[in-house]
């Protein structure tokens, strides 16, 4: 990897421990005034706990990808060919190359150039 896609790579992580961070923010308790208020603030804390679960998830799979060596690869799931670095980078926990991926979500694959 070069130290460009490195760099890139760690402005990432760190952006995503700041989501995180933020998001955890939000897990403390506080009092407020009525119940309407308060239910509405426990979706929130809901919903801001769904989204650190998936933080944390990512932010550990860019750290994996930074930590990788250059001549470890990681094969498609369903056709067994390396995933190309650029698609890790835009979607580090990805299990398929792009063209399987479209396959799965059911879209019709381009032919590449």
């Amino acid at each position: 990897m070069d130290e460009e896609t490195l760099h890139r790579l760690q402005a990432e992580i760190a952006e995503e421990q700041e989501r995180l961070r933020s998001l955890q923010e939000l897990f403390q308790g506080a009092s407020l005034p009525d119940v309407a208020d308060e239910a509405a603030h426990l979706e929130a804390v809901r919903f801001a706990g769904a989204l650190a679960a998936r933080s944390a998830r990512r932010l550990k799979a860019l750290q994996a990808l930074a930590e990788r060596r250059e001549e470890e690869v990681r094969l498609c799931e369903d056709c067994g060919d390396p995933i190309p670095l650029s698609r890790l980078l835009a979607a580090p926990d990805c299990v398929c190359c792009r063209a399987c991926q479209a396959l799965r979500d059911g879209e019709s694959v381009k032919e590449e150039d």
